[in-house]
């Protein structure tokens, strides 16, 4: 569908790139200093204080899940120990890690959509808990509570099973056991049976009942992208004509409803012509182009697909960075993240080299909103430690998005 560049996005929302030549120095010492900010704000009985950006309930108290709470920076500082960015005894977080699921139900948060939720509720924490200290109780609770989701009538990532899919994903590629390989190929069928075909598009999306609305998500989020994700992720444990299903279906949908000009595609949120009447897409992780290529940039090597990415891309570099802050979920890292997909798929240095361009910027941004703030964001998908992981990334030129490539 061809439309005018202006039409495919909101200037508004996004800045010029800063002109910092990429510096490993740098971004190493602003890793640090992320680590270091956040280490110093914990506590074992406040956990990290809520941010207001991330508009807390209980403004004083801390959230506890993978999104936006301690769940989230305790894994992503034991990624980067492990990395090598942190030495292990500096991380103690031993007695906190079991009580963090109960911590996150007494918020109330996970009721909005049941308390299975790989980001926001037990399933994430659960996976965050066995890591730590594996038992068979651990993992019988977990798959438990990823069994009992497999028939959300989210169908998206945030509350549904294509999100709890991935815990079963990660625990099966860490234990090898066939239990949790049988879970993950009976969820990814279901899912393929809850897909629906749109006559209009001639494409296939899924409805997502969410938050009291029926609509029809495409991006990674809420919706198509981020549903095909775990499949595309986890092909070698699943059957190829299952995947080639998923990946046919995920192509001639997002290829029908592109909006693209001047070699660039972007996508709205939902697909619903009277919904986006008048709105311009978003350019963001969670909902248009560079989650479709940070959720699909491992699709099978055709001129199709690669055309579609590149595309995808070339949007998200000449939006430029997210002045709503430098995070995962909506922010310049996670946009980064694209880039640093499609270096790994294409092994051409221009995306490289735009993937350090966006992390300098972020870096930029993360002081900027400290010394705004009087303190650091703490918080994996929307803060500071996000930011770190995505600088990780860029010094080592992987493409391992937290929590969902790795775990």
């Amino acid at each position: 569908m061809s439309h005018a560049f202006t039409d495919l996005f909101d200037p508004g929302r996004h800045e010029r790139v800063n002109a910092a030549p990429w510096s490993e120095k740098h971004a190493r010492a602003a890793l640090d200093a992320i680590v270091d900010d956040s280490l110093a704000a914990f506590t074992p009985q406040g956990l990290w204080p809520a941010h207001a950006l991330d508009e807390p309930a209980t403004p004083h108290g801390g959230y506890s899940m993978l999104y936006l709470g301690a769940g989230g920076v305790i894994w992503a500082l034991r990624r980067l120990a492990r990395l090598g960015f942190v030495e292990d005894d500096r991380l103690h977080f031993g007695d906190v890690v079991p009580t963090l699921v109960e911590r996150n139900r007494a918020l109330g948060e996970t009721q909005q959509g049941g308390t299975a939720s790989f980001l926001m509720g037990d399933s994430g924490l659960l996976l965050l808990q066995w890591q730590a200290r594996p038992t068979q109780d651990l993992a019988d609770r977990l798959f438990e509570t990823v069994q009992g989701n497999l028939r959300h009538p989210a169908r998206e990532p945030l509350w549904g099973s294509p999100g709890t899919l991935l815990a079963a994903l990660h625990m099966a590629q860490a234990t090898g056991e066939r239990r949790w390989v049988g879970l993950f190929e009976r969820g990814a069928r279901i899912l393929l049976e809850e897909m629906v075909f749109d006559e209009a598009v001639g494409g296939w999306t899924w409805q997502q009942d969410l938050y009291g609305r029926v609509r029809r998500f495409l991006g990674a989020g809420h919706g198509l992208a981020g549903n095909v994700f775990p499949f595309l992720h986890g092909a070698a444990l699943l059957p190829g004509e299952l995947v080639d299903r998923f990946t046919e279906r995920a192509w001639s949908t997002l290829d029908r409803l592109a909006l693209r000009a001047d070699g660039c595609a972007n996508w709205h949120p939902v697909h619903d012509p009277v919904a986006v009447t008048g709105r311009l897409p978003l350019v963001q992780d969670c909902h248009g182009a560079p989650g479709i290529v940070v959720r699909l940039a491992s699709a099978p090597q055709t001129a199709q697909w690669d055309r579609l990415l590149r595309e995808a891309g070339e949007l998200t570099w000449r939006a430029g960075p997210l002045r709503k802050g430098p995070g995962l979920c909506h922010g310049t890292a996670g946009n980064g993240y694209a880039f640093l997909k499609l270096w790994t798929r294409t092994s051409d240095p221009l995306w490289l080299a735009r993937a350090r361009s966006f992390a300098m910027h972020a870096i930029d941004q993360v002081e900027a909103q400290r010394l705004a703030r009087g303190g650091g964001r703490h918080s994996l998908w929307t803060g500071d430690v996000g930011v770190a992981l995505y600088l990780c990334s860029c010094i080592a030129a992987d493409s391992n998005f937290p929590t969902l490539d790795v775990f």
